[in-house]
Parts: structure tokens; sequence; C-alpha cells
């Protein structure tokens, strides 16, 4: 296989870890490989490592696997894989099943899946449709959570609702502001209001300034294109694996494995702050240090001869179940005397052990 070299390239150890048959490290190889700069990029190689990704179980991979396919016209593929990646709970791909089923009876159940993987654009797509349909209540319901999330153009889908339930006044609050401050949109909506509360002259004066306004809404809610973090810091841990495995365990008790996720997450950035390839502070907020929150941790015991592949932000199933591994029993059911490595398949909900 190539090197990994180039911009923007994955740690090294990324390649280590795909090579154990770590999903999120296939996958993300496979994504490096299919969008790096001539010399790097090779599709074929890319296209491998995604599809061991997919089969393994990893959602993002599956989904990225639909998109190669998409680009190629295959129209089964694609629809096959993106369906499986929505099914195994990307949200990207729910949201892409939403629009490829729209009109059918599938739509609603895709876009209630992805409303309720926290998509925004699907929240007031579904209140929209739901609105249609006379649910109001509900409707209601998933504009506001549509607001919560952040969605400010729910306000005048919002507004346009409460006017159609007589309720004007309440759909005024919700534009008013905004129309002071330029929106187009949010001018009509509240036009239409002061109009239903007999405020005929201001509903006047803010029709015509609707019509000298530009709409400052920007963004369609489709998905996007498979997309990727180009730089993933992994921290390697020489020790023994036990220890290890009982100083994790003792952190899941308060919050859910939370803080278990938080101790991985340390280990990595400690990695990034004396790696060679990184000589700029970072703001603590900042996207990079946010994402250095998220890496993978390779635990290496020589003496047992035993690796384990952990990403900080494992599932509190993967780690429930590293907390009930047997190690002794992992001793016995290696596949030979040589390095084993331990990796976390989402498919087979378990912990494979690979040898070389």
């Amino acid at each position: 296989m190539a090197a990994l070299k180039g911009p923007g390239r994955p740690d090294q150890n990324i390649e280590l870890a795909a090579k154990a048959g770590d999903p999120g490290a296939m996958r993300v190889l496979g994504q490096y490989l299919q969008t790096a700069p001539e010399p790097c990029t090779d599709r074929v190689e890319a296209e491998r490592w995604l599809l061991a990704a997919a089969e393994a179980g990893d959602p993002e991979a599956m989904f990225e696997l639909a998109w190669v396919f998409r680009e190629r016209a295959d129209d089964d593929a694609w629809m096959s894989w993106c369906r499986r990646a929505a099914e195994a709970g990307w949200v990207g791909a729910m949201r892409a099943m939403a629009l490829i089923t729209s009109g059918t009876d599938e739509e609603e159940f895709w876009l209630r899946r992805a409303a309720s993987g926290g998509a925004r654009p699907e929240m007031l797509r579904l209140a929209n449709m739901l609105a249609g349909k006379g649910q109001a209540t509900e409707a209601e319901q998933w504009y506001h959570a549509a607001l919560t999330h952040g969605l400010a153009s729910a306000r005048h889908d919002l507004a346009s609702f409460l006017i159609a339930q007589d309720r004007p006044a309440e759909a005024e609050t919700y534009v008013k502001a905004e129309a002071e401050a330029g929106s187009q949109a949010a001018a009509t909506r509240l036009a239409e209001a002061l109009e239903r509360l007999g405020r005929v002259d201001e509903a006047a004066e803010w029709r015509t300034r609707a019509e000298t306004l530009g709409s400052w809404e920007g963004g369609s809610g489709v998905p996007a294109g498979p997309g990727w973090v180009e730089v993933i810091v992994t921290a390697v841990v020489t020790t023994a694996l036990v220890p290890f495995i009982q100083t994790l365990v003792s952190k899941t008790a308060d919050d859910a494995y939370g803080h278990a996720r938080q101790f991985i997450q340390r280990l990595v950035r400690r990695n990034r702050t004396t790696s060679n390839d990184s000589n700029e502070e970072e703001a603590p907020n900042s996207p990079a240090a946010v994402e250095a929150n998220v890496g993978l941790a390779i635990v290496q015991d020589p003496e047992a001869n035993i690796s384990l592949v952990l990403w900080s932000n494992a599932s509190d199933e993967a780690l429930r179940a590293l907390s009930a591994l047997d190690m002794n029993e992992l001793t016995l059911r290696r596949p030979d005397q040589g390095q084993v490595h331990l990796v976390w398949h989402p498919a087979s909900r378990s912990w494979h052990i690979r040898g070389h």
C-alpha cells in the first residue's frame, strides 16, 4: 500500500490500526486515499479500505462508499449503501434517504429518523409535512425543535403556521426582530400577521419593505457529499494492558462512560502536545483543538504482546464490552503466538482478536 504522505495526511498510526482491522481507521485511510492530491491518490486502494470499513459496520464508511457509487452513476449500489448507512444510524444518510424517498410512503419515516438524530432542515421539513396533514400539535413541537437547534429560518415557517392557526399575534413576535434587521422572508410573514390583526397600514408598509429587501437566508438543506477530518491524531501508549483497562473501567461509574472517553481524549491531547508535527499552540476552543479530542489510542502491552485499538469517542457498548473481557481467556484465544490486536467491530458489536 502507498505510504501516507502529502498535505493533510492522517497520523501514520492510522495505517497500523487499519491493518489491525479497526473499522474507523480503515475508513479514515480510505477517505485520505480517495481525496489526497496527486501523486498520493489511489482510488482502487481507497475503495478497498472503505469497503472493508463498511463491511465491518462503520456507518460513515457505508455512506462514503455510497457516494463512490453515486459518482460512478451506479444507482443500485448508491441506494443500497445509502440505505444501509441510514439503517446503521448515520444521520447524513438518513437525510439523503429523506430526499430520495420524497413523495413516497417512506419519506416521513426517514424525516423522523433524521430529525430525531439532530438534522435541523429535516426537523423543519417534518414540521411542514405534519402541518399539511393537520397534525398541528406535533408540527408545532418540531418547529420549536428546529429553532432550539439554531435553525433561524424556522421562524418564518412557524409564523406562517401560527397565522394559519389564527394566532397572528404570536406570529408577529417570532418575525418582527428579523424583519427589522432586513430579512425579506420575515418582513413578508410580518405583513401577513399584521393584516390578520387588522393593522392594515403597518401591513402595507411591511409589504413594500419586503419588496425591496433581499433574502438573507442561505443553504438548501441538501446533504453535502462525503467529507472527512483531514488530520487524525493518535496516541501510542506502552503499558500493561490489564491495569490500563482496569483504570478505564474505574472511570465508567459516574456518567455513562463519559469519564472513560475523557481519559482517552487526554491521552490523545497529550500526544498532540508532544508531537513534532504540532509546533503551534492552539486555542482551547479552536476547531483544531476540538478535533484533537477525537482521536485514536493504541495501547501496546509488550509483555503480553497484545495491543488495544481504541477511539476516544468509543460507544458505551464498546466500553462496556471491554470491561467484561477476560484477559486470561483472551490470551488462550489468540490466533497465534505473534502480535495480537484487539479492535471493536460495530457490525458484530464485539471486540475482534486479530493476529499476524
